[in-house]
């Protein structure tokens, strides 16, 4: 990376960096007052609406803000409400906003343990009952696998990234055995999309912004019905989802910019 092309990553990650912190500690904390205010008078689903179609906002205003360009192909294919399971490959922290801000707000965040303690992000995701997971705790793991399922018996969305760790080099990881049992054991519907260039945006262990052209590729929702197995009902979201990501690749562009 060039001399100037890294001076202008570094204003822009600090730039990011800045208006983030006072975005989501002070304007989110007065979302969140709004929110509990609109919980109490009209009840938890109007809460939750509310601060879903805030955290989507940020989700667009973090591309924006980072000179980022986003497509999306398949907007049409997304169900209007759960249950569902939004099941994507994983490229890049930017992932997390990019969801909620261009495929679909109504997210319970699966998060790290560690997020619960940091300010901002932690009452969004307590807001929206978002649940926790402590790596290596089965334990834990256990009871937050208890949360997940009450949330989809109760119509909710969650975001799952079946690679399990974000991809180095772009490409397609496999999807972790059992990456999809929750949906599969449910038979709740599974929407599988392919995103690519976010990588660019922000390399996995590194903390520069770069301005980058994502795409987004949104395929019909896909039901457990009828596979005999989770195995077989995993491959076949894998495939879709590798598919899409090589025909955007392909195309080079999409249907609407965002």
């Amino acid at each position: 990376m060039s001399f100037l092309k890294t001076l202008v990553s570094l204003f822009i990650t600090l730039w990011i960096a800045i208006i983030g912190v006072l975005y989501i500690c002070v304007y989110g904390g007065l979302v969140i007052i709004v929110g509990s205010i609109i919980g109490k008078y009209k009840g938890k689903k109007w809460k939750k609406r509310f601060i879903s179609r805030e955290v989507s906002r940020f989700g667009r205003a973090a591309f924006i803000l980072s000179g980022s360009r986003v497509t999306v192909k398949g907007k049409e294919n997304v169900p209007e409400d759960g249950p569902m399971v939004i099941a994507a490959n994983h490229q890049s922290a930017f992932d997390i906003p990019l969801i909620p801000g261009y495929v679909y707000p109504g997210i319970s965040f699966i998060a790290k343990k560690e997020l619960s303690k940091i300010p901002g992000i932690s009452w969004f995701i307590k807001a929206l009952d978002g649940v926790y997971i402590d790596r290596g705790n089965k334990l834990q793991t256990a009871g937050a696998m208890r949360k997940i399922l009450k949330i989809l018996k109760e119509d909710g969305t969650i975001l799952l990234f079946p690679e399990g760790t974000r991809s180095e080099s772009g490409e397609l990881g496999e999807f972790k055995e059992g990456s999809l049992s929750i949906p599969f054991k449910l038979g709740v519907k599974v929407l599988p999309v392919a995103l690519d260039g976010t990588g660019k945006l922000m390399k996995k262990n590194g903390y520069l912004i770069t301005p980058s052209r994502i795409n987004l590729s949104i395929a019909e929702p896909i039901s457990p019905e009828g596979f005999e197995s989770e195995e077989r009902f995993r491959k076949e979201v894998y495939n879709i989802i590798k598919k899409n990501l090589e025909s955007s690749r392909n195309r080079g562009d999409s249907n609407v910019t965002g």
